[in-house]
């Protein structure tokens, strides 16, 4: 009987061990550390119109200041009043975002951001020196005409990221290029869009065909926002021809079979005849950029310095930078601004124009899809003559000879570096792959 009870004092002893043991494990598990948060200011400078603030886990309001954890993204949206327009930002009294409506950085201490606004009466200040200019045309594109003076090229005085040639763009040393004015789609082609096209020009009348009927996004599962990826090189120059039959008529298709066979490619699936494509230029349908047309577009700054370099009058993003950025690709909070990529795009695609535009107004220069652009590659850019007059080279299209196409802009699946201005690099023309899409450019 003794042996019974002091074996009962014993288990009864051991349960009361385990039940404190997970008692003391239960309170150790509900320990947390406090999160670090910042207080975020903002408000109107001069007033004629409100400035409101997003942040995770905030909803948007008007009210000052907002306290936002460290780490977190914080997003002001300007809205002018009748008559009146961005004129400008500041952060902590610097200078930032240009005059677009939107601005947005990752919170990593507390900071105060300022919006002014002007009256729309007030033109402009004129920039001094021959500068380009450019307008929106309300059609989807910005109209871009390019200095009369021509981009005279020159080296980087900076740091590029990776050794050699491969990042230095096109605007080489010793190279002068005049490109004649031209527009630009404000974003990648998004796949309604894309889809659109393709229905009408694969009905039996209209006598299209394409070797890839491309897809949402990354891989058909996006928005019909998001880019179209998954075409190749050969079906987006069809594409483009049937887009301008479609809009302006056949006779303003821009690629024929040669320069003496004017026939409009239609067919994707003949390699050999849309790899000789000729590009008739006079022509204002739709076509893809040539690579120095759509790197103009990704670098102008006009006479804006910011993160710029000097070609001639001209101010361009400097080549270690993603498009419209205000530092270069070290700089996590501004190419997370202006691009999805590795590091913030969640591994997919995104709807066309969502991240801040650049100086031109362009949305995805850099990250969302690498683009296609017409001309041959070659390693040196400068190499085919066939375009020189008076010492310029004149809206020059690429290398003379060679397989494969140029691709520009890094997209969704790269990191930071690989979304620089100055990166080029290239595929087949008959390759596709979920990372690769178009953006649409034309004459005036």
């Amino acid at each position: 009987m003794k042996t019974k009870e002091k074996g009962s004092t014993l288990l009864g002893f051991a349960v009361g061990l385990a039940l404190a043991a997970l008692m003391i494990a239960g309170c150790k598990t509900n320990v947390s550390s406090t999160p670090e948060t910042f207080a975020v200011t903002f408000s109107v400078d001069g007033g004629n119109g409100k400035l409101k603030a997003k942040a995770d886990g905030i909803t948007e309001t008007t009210e000052s200041p907002i306290t936002v954890e460290k780490g977190k993204t914080v997003t002001f949206t300007a809205t002018a009043d009748s008559g009146y327009r961005v004129k400008g930002w500041t952060c902590d009294g610097e200078a930032v975002n240009g005059t677009n409506a939107f601005y947005s950085f990752t919170v990593t201490k507390g900071v105060e951001v300022k919006v002014s606004f002007e009256s729309n009466s007030v033109p402009p200040t004129p920039p001094s020196g021959d500068v380009g200019s450019f307008e929106d045309t309300g059609d989807g594109f910005i109209k871009i005409s390019p200095p009369a003076a021509g981009i005279t090229g020159k080296d980087p005085t900076y740091t590029l990221p990776g050794t050699g040639d491969w990042g230095k763009g096109v605007f080489r040393a010793g190279r002068k290029v005049k490109l004649s004015p031209y527009k630009l789609g404000k974003t990648e082609v998004p796949y309604k869009l894309w889809k659109e096209v393709y229905d009408w020009a694969t009905q039996p009348a209209n006598g299209y065909k394409f070797a890839n009927a491309g897809v949402k996004g990354k891989d058909g599962s996006g928005t019909e926002e998001e880019p179209v990826t998954n075409v190749s090189w050969r079906d987006c120059i069809v594409w483009c021809n049937a887009y301008t039959q479609k809009i302006k008529g056949e006779g303003e298709c821009v690629y024929r079979k040669s320069k003496t066979d004017t026939t409009v490619l239609k067919d994707a699936t003949k390699g050999s005849e849309c790899d000789a494509a000729y590009a008739d230029m006079s022509k204002k349908g739709y076509r893809l950029p040539t690579e120095a047309e759509w790197e103009y577009a990704a670098r102008w700054q006009g006479s804006d310095n910011t993160n710029a370099e000097q070609y001639g009058d001209v101010w361009l993003t400097k080549l270690n930078s993603a498009s419209g950025a205000k530092a270069d690709w070290n700089n996590a909070d501004e190419t997370k601004a202006v691009a999805w990529y590795g590091d913030n795009s969640d591994s997919k695609t995104h709807p066309a124009g969502e991240k801040r535009k650049n100086a031109l107004g362009l949305h995805d220069m850099s990250g969302n899809v690498w683009e296609w652009c017409f001309d041959g590659y070659d390693s040196n850019p400068t190499v085919n003559d066939a375009y020189t007059s008076g010492g310029f080279v004149v809206d020059p299209q690429g290398a003379a000879s060679g397989d494969s196409r140029v691709i520009r802009g890094g997209s969704w699946i790269d990191n930071a570096l690989r979304c620089v201005v100055g990166i080029r690099d290239s595929f087949n023309p008959d390759f596709r792959i979920h990372f690769l899409g178009l953006r649409v450019a034309c004459r005036p």
